[in-house]
């Protein structure tokens, strides 16, 4: 089974302690951090691959509803299971896209049934991804790559300069536009008028220098980012 990076999202700790206790019996569960402020789950979701949150509602700082939608604006395929002790939330959890809904106290009968879940979704979406090949003209070749293949895209005129993860370089044979509307939108973000990464590729944002720091074949490569960008980072992850 493929290791699932997952955060547990409450502000009560002898829930969190509880639900690490449960998740302790999944060993492709991996928690990566347990956070008592909501807030703290988009510096991590920037620099950190998270396939799994679990998510308490009742929070004082922002309530979980609240937290799902706003990390739904900058993540749209990690997996969210909401935790409650109230069952009044769950068609507003589903229509963010919640995976799952759990009732505390958490029982294992339910959580194994949303783990079994979780990794059928999982292995259906591995096999989709697969399947997901990429067409590239280059210099009068056809390359085919993945989207995960991609560290970033850079724009030169009628060509984009496309930059592997493996360290390697294609030379695309249409512009920025056309070539990035091929590779899924959620995946891919513009940090410049001229440059689009993927999010996997980013490691950090210097926001003072209006750099961003991408991780491409173990070297690490700055970026420019545009005012725009940081505006909408800001907005997004509460750091204004």
């Amino acid at each position: 089974m493929t290791l699932i990076n997952s955060i547990l999202i409450d502000d009560e700790q002898n829930a969190l302690d509880s639900l690490e206790i449960l998740l302790s019996e999944y060993s492709f569960i991996n928690i990566l951090h347990k956070i008592s402020n909501p807030l703290d789950i988009f510096p991590i979701l920037m620099n950190s691959k998270v396939d799994l949150i679990f998510l308490d509602i009742s929070m004082p700082v922002i309530n979980g509803i609240g937290l799902l939608e706003k990390i739904r604006e900058c993540n749209s395929i990690v997996k969210i299971v909401m935790v409650t002790a109230y069952d009044n939330y769950a068609m507003k959890a589903i229509k963010h896209n919640a995976f799952s809904y759990l009732l505390k106290p958490v029982s294992r009968v339910e959580l194994k049934f949303t783990i079994e879940k979780l990794q059928k979704s999982i292995e259906a979406n591995n096999e989709r991804k697969k399947l997901k090949k990429i067409l590239i003209n280059s210099k009068g070749n056809t390359v085919i790559v993945e989207p995960n293949d991609v560290g970033y895209f850079e724009a030169e005129g009628s060509y984009t300069h496309v930059y592997l993860k493996n360290g390697s370089k294609l030379i695309a044979s249409s512009n920025l536009g056309v070539l990035v509307d091929k590779f899924p939108k959620c995946e891919f973000i513009k940090i410049n008028r001229s440059t689009v990464v993927h999010k996997n590729s980013i490691i950090s944002i210097h926001k003072k220098q209006k750099k961003c720091l991408l991780q491409l074949n173990e070297k690490e490569i700055g970026l420019s980012v545009s005012t725009t960008f940081l505006r909408e980072f800001n907005s997004i992850f509460n750091n204004a």
